[in-house]
Formats: structure tokens, sequence, C-alpha cells
């Protein structure tokens, strides 16, 4: 009995209910009309706000190191690509801002040691080309970010800021001690990237390609007749050699994609390149001096040419300034092009081989081996000895009291590595509003923009 009375009231209920239901649906256009002239209808209907998507700038991060492992240790090349380049160093500059804002310190500092750890283990463990450049461009991002939004007297820093970006400021600490600590981690990185990544592709690369390559040689190559099969062997070795140039330019291509593909700016970029370039003269130029089977007249034709090829792909990806940097290697050519006899003493020792050291151009006149068919004398001790002089007087000339025994060494550092400029300062025109979580970053669990 008590089921059945308890079945029965709630079928009453039900039957209410639903009686409810149709009065307010046989009311709706009454009821619209009292909500839209502010009526006081009992049933009224929210309407939802239309957003932007924007917010005020300010990443809370519930869970330091999570967010850190997932942002840094997690984020795989393939997805860095195809989100808003250089995010990680915008989110973090934003989790700063937010414990700025809060006036916690312990919070700030925290979230960069947090970031710092992983970025350690990264430099220090991985050999991949892709992270390795990745982090490098993200800390340099960061760098600069935590100089444009300092409060620090800066003119140079804060010159292109617009008002907003103005009032995103960190106000109530001093970064410059993260600025030191990045200083650290770009170097770091930089050196990691060179280091293990490229460097070994490119000094294999770069006597084949600037010495050794034909371009003459191979297109009589591909001339000719394939049809001897005692040769096909040899052909096939030449063909290896007389591509070593085009191998070089798609390195160099490869690095530049990478490097642009990650949001490289053009100072990172320069840095970059300027030290590849510095590598392939010194090992190039190291080689040259020594060989007597390079250092022909007809080979300072096909060098000239080669190093050309380089100079116009620099041109190209807008590193013109970088040029200069091949220049020894070019007055190496015009040397060997050069009539060797005192009436043309002064020419060989003067502009010409202006970024070449007396040591240099005695070594290369002292392996130049004449051309077959040319009524060309071997170069005598004597006339060497008058060369050697004169670039010793201009050297001192040139000195003026300074001595400096870099610029006399015989061999250049070929291998050496120039540590990373952070002195140039580069503005970022992103606004910190308009930045988001991505799903793909599984970053919704450990923080959210405020």
């Amino acid at each position: 009995m008590l089921l059945q009375q308890k079945v029965n009231r709630q079928s009453d209920e039900l039957y209410e209910l639903r009686s409810q239901l149709r009065g307010y649906s046989t009311s709706s256009d009454s009821a619209a009309s009292d909500q839209n002239h502010g009526g006081d209808g009992d049933f009224i209907r929210l309407q939802p706000l239309q957003t932007n998507n924007t917010h005020s700038g300010y990443l809370h991060v519930f869970n330091v190191p999570e967010f850190a492992r997932v942002l840094i240790y997690e984020l795989k090349p393939r997805i860095a690509k195809q989100l808003t380049h250089c995010l990680p160093a915008y989110l973090l500059l934003s989790g700063f801002r937010y414990y700025d804002r809060e006036k916690d310190e312990t919070a700030i500092t925290g979230l960069f040691a947090a970031a710092q750890s992983v970025l350690k283990e990264i430099a220090v463990n991985s050999n991949d080309a892709d992270i390795l450049s990745l982090w490098l461009i993200n800390t340099w991002r960061l760098f600069n970010l935590l100089r444009q939004y300092s409060s620090e007297e800066n003119e140079e820093w804060n010159a292109q800021n617009t008002e907003k970006q103005n009032s995103h400021k960190i106000t109530n600490f001093n970064v410059e001690p993260l600025r030191n600590q990045l200083k650290i981690r770009i170097e770091v990185f930089y050196q990691s990237f060179m280091k293990k990544t490229v460097e070994p592709l490119l000094s294999p690369k770069i006597v084949p390609g600037v010495l050794q390559h034909d371009s003459s040689q191979l297109l009589a190559n591909s001339n000719g007749s394939q049809s001897h099969s005692g040769l096909t062997r040899q052909l096939s070795k030449d063909v290896v050699v007389q591509r070593a140039l085009d191998d070089l330019i798609a390195l160099l291509n490869v690095v530049y994609n990478k490097l642009q593909a990650f949001g490289a700016d053009s100072i990172l970029i320069k840095q970059t390149f300027w030290q590849i370039t510095k590598w392939i003269c010194a090992q190039a130029l190291n080689n040259l001096m020594f060989r007597k089977d390079l250092c022909k007249f007809e080979k300072a034709i096909q060098i000239k040419h080669n190093v050309s090829e380089l100079q116009n792909w620099l041109y190209q990806k807008g590193l013109g300034d970088i040029r200069a940097v091949l220049e020894p290697l070019v007055q190496a050519c015009h040397l060997l092009q050069s009539r060797k006899d005192e009436g043309n003493l002064e020419t060989l020792c003067g502009e010409m081989t202006s970024e070449l050291n007396a040591k240099q151009v005695v070594s290369i006149l002292q392996h130049y081996t004449p051309s077959d068919g040319f009524e060309e004398d071997a170069i005598d001790m004597e006339f060497l000895i008058k060369v050697q002089t004169r670039l010793v007087a201009r050297a001192a000339a040139a000195a003026n009291g300074d001595e400096n025994e870099d610029k006399e060494k015989l061999i250049l550092p070929g291998t050496f590595l120039q540590p990373f400029n952070c002195e140039p300062f580069v503005y970022s025109d992103v606004n910190l509003e308009t930045l988001t979580l991505p799903p793909s970053l599984h970053l919704n669990n450990v923080a959210r923009f405020a």
C-alpha cells in the first residue's frame, strides 16, 4: 500500500509539472514581450554575452612543476611549428606578470626556477637539432621580453612600445637577475645547437664544396656519354664531388628553414650564419694555403665561383652583410690569378690582400704551382722575402702601436665558436591579451588566463 501511495503521489507531481510547462509554452509570446519591455514575468531567459576571447594577459599557474614539464619538456617541435611563434616564452612572461601583480616574489622565482631546471636538462642531454633550436629561440625571445616589459629606464627597450604594452610592464620586481640567468641558458643552447648539430654536418662539406667543386666539369659529365661501362664507377665518384657545393648550400637551407620555422628573429639568424660563414672561410683557407694542387690559376677561378655562389645565397636570404666574412677567400683567389713579379708587388701587397696577413700571403705564394701552358716562372725566395717585408710594414702601419698577435697567425681558428651576443635588442609586437592556451599543449589543468 505504501508503495502504491508513493507511485500515485509521483504521478500527481508529474502531472502538475507538465501542466506548468504547457502554461509556459502557451504564454511564451507574452513572456517574451515582458522581457523585451523589462516586464516582471516569472520566467526570465538570459542571453549569452558576445566575447572576443581576450583577457588581461595574466597567466595563473596552479601547478608550477607540471606546467614547466608540459610546456617545455613535453612540447614536440612539430607541434611548436603550428603554434604562435615563441608561444612558450610569451606564456612564461604572462606567468611572471600574474605573480608580479600579486606581489609574490617567491612565486616568480619558483616559476623561473622550474622552467630553468627543465631547460638545463634539455640543453645538456639533447642532440636533436629541432629541440635545441626551438629552445634557443624561445630563451632568446624570453630574454628580450624581460627587457621590453621591465620597468627599468632604457629608451631602446621602450621606444616602440604601445600604450597598452607599457601598461603590461612588470612593475613590482627587478627582473635583471632572471635575465642574467637566461643569458647563460642562451649561450648553452647556442653552443649545443652549433657544436652538436651544425658543425658535424658542415665541416665535411666545406673542402669539397668550396675548394673541389667544379661546375664546368659537372656540366661536361652530364652531357657526356654514359655508354662506357668501364668509366661508370669513376664517373659516379666524380659526380658526388661535383655536387658538393649543392650539398653545402642544401645544408645552409636546412638550418635557415629550421630557424625560420620556430620564429627566429633576424638578430639570431645573422649571428648563426655569421658563425657558419666564418667556419666555411677559415677551414677552406686553412686547406688552400698548404695544397699545391689547389694553389693554381685555374683552381682559383673555380674557387672564386663557388664562393660567389655562397655570397649570392647569403644575399638572397637577407644576409648580405655577412658576405664580407668570405673576403679572405676571394682575395686568396685574386692573389693566385695576379702577376707574381716585382712590377706587380705594390698591387699584391696592397688593398687586394688587405684581409690576409703576411704569413698567409707568403704561404699561398710558396705553394703556388704554375699551370701547364702558362709561360710562368716559379716564384723564387728573393721575391717572397720582398713580399713579406712589404706586408710586415703594412701590418705595422695599420696596427699603430697596437699589437695583436691573432691577426698575424697563419692558421685561422676553424672550429672556434664566438659567444652569442645578447646585447642587441629585439622588439615584439605581440599583444599579450590575445594569447591562448591551445588544446594541443594540454595546459588547461595547470594554468589559465586571468
